[in-house]
């Protein structure tokens, strides 16, 4: 059975939104595997405020994609999709939610508007990329997360999925404690390996470390570059590489240029910016480890850690999640990742690297039998 499956989401902007480049790879290998895909974008900022002058259709070897700007009015923008759906007739609706990528507060009412009169037009799925803010860290938070969840129950209620999916445990218990039940979808890399690259030869004994990716207000980066430092010396290591790849945002930035003058003169840290796919999968390859700097128990949503995870690099989780133990230990036995703690040093010393693994194809699947399951 052939299914067409509309996806749904906020920008459809590539190398700048994960979740495009997640559609963008999920939605091609799904058309390899002989299903109908196409995308409508609904928030994007980067799209022009033109009004979009040709319809989907269903294709047999692309990803047609229509992307309507941010600049539109949500009423407009509610007209087009109804008139897409109407034509398309799609079996099924993947609509992707981050509530920042339909509102630049997390506040998407205009969404819900817009979604409303086709609530009944296909079978809904919800990949929930994120949900609301955790409402521990601080009274704004606070806030924030209590409008947040009530806006994601009032979507998941009036669109009714038949299919919610996540990408971690964290993410399913917080949809749980709303009685929403879900499914953990695994993340895959939206970076392909690049076959054909060599190793980079070390002129003397070098660790280094590649971080890819945005770098979060709430990182510090202390903590970790002394661990190293003392990991270091343990290992008779001469030299260390920090290399930054891909946009670590604004305050990353500040953050990642601000290390040159740390005082660890064995280091040296530099920042590469955007590059092509090809490109950062050449300095995964060559890099001996990768740097996750979101908390331990977010670790299964991030597209950086899957990238590192697929061309097999150790992953350092350098910031741990507290009462989170079982989680750890889970993480430390998959023999991807080495945790901040006290038996770090020793645990940095004794990693290697291990074969490229690529899940993209799996994930397809699955994503496929439990849409066929739910029909």
């Amino acid at each position: 059975m052939s299914l067409k499956i509309l996806f749904v989401c906020g920008t459809f902007e590539l190398a700048k939104s994960g979740v495009a480049d997640y559609i963008h790879c999920l939605a091609h290998e799904l058309t390899r595997l002989g299903f109908k895909c196409a995308c409508i974008a609904l928030h994007d900022p980067y799209a022009s405020r033109a009004l979009a002058d040709h319809h989907l259709s269903w294709q047999s070897h692309e990803l047609p994609v229509i992307r309507l700007s941010s600049q539109i009015p949500w009423r407009v923008r509610a007209g087009l999709l109804k008139a897409e759906l109407q034509a398309l007739n799609p079996d099924w609706i993947s609509f992707h939610y981050v509530p920042y990528a339909y509102h630049p507060k997390g506040f998407p009412f205009g969404l819900l508007k817009c979604l409303a009169p086709v609530r009944r037009s296909a079978q809904w799925q919800i990949m929930a990329h994120e949900l609301w803010v955790d409402p521990h860290a601080g009274p704004r938070n606070r806030l924030l997360s209590i409008l947040q969840r009530w806006i994601a129950q009032l979507l998941f209620a009036m669109v009714r999925p038949s299919v919610v999916h996540v990408t971690n445990h964290w993410y399913q218990s917080m949809l749980s404690g709303c009685g929403i039940r879900s499914r953990i979808l695994p993340l895959f890399s939206a970076i392909p390996f690049s076959p054909g690259i060599s190793a980079d030869d070390h002129p003397a004994p070098q660790w280094t470390f590649v971080l890819f990716g945005a770098i979060n207000r709430d990182w510090s980066p202390e903590p970790l570059l002394q661990q190293i430092e003392s990991a270091r010396v343990l290992h008779a290591i001469e030299t260390c590489r920090f290399v930054s790849v891909g946009n670590p945002g604004d305050y990353g930035a500040r953050i990642w240029d601000s290390l040159a003058s740390s005082s660890y003169p064995a280091f040296t840290f530099s920042r590469l910016g955007q590059l092509s796919a090809e490109c950062v999968s050449e300095h995964l390859q060559q890099a001996d480890f990768g740097i996750a700097v979101m908390p331990s128990h977010l670790v299964g949503k991030s597209s950086a850690v899957a990238a590192m995870v697929a061309h097999g690099l150790p992953v350092i989780i350098s910031r741990l999640s507290q009462n989170c133990e079982q989680w750890h230990q889970s993480l430390k036995l998959t023999g991807h990742f080495i945790l901040l703690e006290s038996s770090f040093a020793l645990a940095l010393g004794s990693a290697s690297k291990y074969p490229p693994v690529n899940t993209l194809e799996a994930t397809a699947r699955q994503f496929v039998a439990d849409l066929e399951l739910a029909m």
